[in-house]
This record gives C-alpha cells, structure tokens and sequence, in this order.
C-alpha cells in the first residue's frame, strides 16, 4: 500500500481535474528516509519526506500527545479509556483511496485484539471532512473513528501522509508511528506482551 502525502495529493488532484485525467500517486523513494523506532526493523516503516520523518522521530519514546477529537463514530474513547492499553491511531482522510480500503482490515484487527488489551481509533483529518459520514454510512468500519476537525491532533502527531498508524504502548508511550499495514499485528503482539 502507498501512502500518500496531503499537500502532493492536492496539487495533483487539481492538476488531474484540470486535465480530467486519473492516476495514483506515490511518494515512495528509495533514496527517501524511513521513520521508525530503532526497536523494529525500518522497513516496517512508510518512506517519508525529511521534513516529516525529522518530526515524526521525535515522537518515540515519548508520551502521546494529546488527542484533540469529536464527532465519535462505534463508542467515543477518552483518555482513562486509553491507560493500560495498547493503542492503534489510524491517521486518514476521505479523499485517500488506501486509508478507506483498509477499513476491514482495521476493523479485523481490533475485534481480534481488543479482548488482549488493544484500542484501535480512526482519526479522519485533513480536508474532505464533511464527507466524514458519507464515507462511514458506505463502509461501515468496525472501530471507533473520530473527527480531527481542528487538525490539532494530525498537527501534533506530526501526521501529513496518509495513511499514518502511530502505536501506544500499555504506558502511554510512542513506539512506532508510520508503520506500514501490513506489519502492525507483529508490533502489536509484542506491546501486548510486555507488562503495563
């Protein structure tokens, strides 16, 4: 799956209306930078702009920040929800083709985890946010997701490219952020072992 940065994905949706033209986008580069916490392997890790992974890196081993949400979609969850848990924040948009196609995914992921400890929140951000319930009436994800309306907490987090998944450990601290999809239940199933 390619993640796609918002600025880049806005000029050239422009550019493709303009032309009436359709293509897909991707930032990836070999010679780009990968982001990622040292304790798993980089190539875990979505390549990323220097600007973004600069930010993102210093994030790790920290506390989370804090969440800035509203409008709750499948149970809002507050921060005392949150302690003691592993947490999944599934950054998107709903103009990111790849962030909804992994809504099933997602949700698999949380229904088989969350009875060990695990929260897995949606945050949609960015622009399109008014189609916030068009997108959810169509896919119906099985997670709680939620509306960054302010952007404060896609600021935050430092989360520009789209998809972004950031995870928690049990104290509440940064372990990975811009992991790729497809190695999230490997980090999981370790945080989830390590004691609270």
């Amino acid at each position: 799956m390619k993640k796609i940065h918002s600025a880049t994905m806005l000029v050239v949706l422009v550019v493709l209306a303009m032309a009436g033209g359709v293509a897909f986008v991707s930032l990836s580069s070999p010679s780009s930078p990968k982001v990622g916490s040292g304790e798993f392997p980089s190539d875990w890790f979505y390549f990323l702009s220097d600007e973004e992974r600069v930010a993102q890196s210093k994030l790790i081993g920290q506390p989370m920040p804090a969440l800035d949400l509203s409008e709750w979609h499948n149970g809002e969850r507050k921060i005392e929800d949150l302690k003691g848990k592993v947490v999944i924040l599934d950054f998107w948009a709903t103009w990111c083709g790849p962030c909804i196609a992994a809504f099933p995914e997602n949700g698999q992921t949380y229904a088989k985890y969350n009875p060990k400890g695990l929260e897995f929140i949606g945050i949609c951000t960015n622009v399109g946010q008014e189609k916030l319930e068009s997108v959810l009436n169509d896919k119906k994800p099985q997670y709680p997701i939620a509306r960054d309306a302010r952007m404060v907490t896609m600021n935050a987090w430092n989360a520009t490219s789209y998809p972004t998944y950031a995870v928690i450990d049990r104290k509440g601290i940064v372990r990975a952020i811009s992991l790729q999809p497809e190695y999230i239940e490997k980090v999981v199933e370790k945080l989830l072992a390590e004691p609270g």
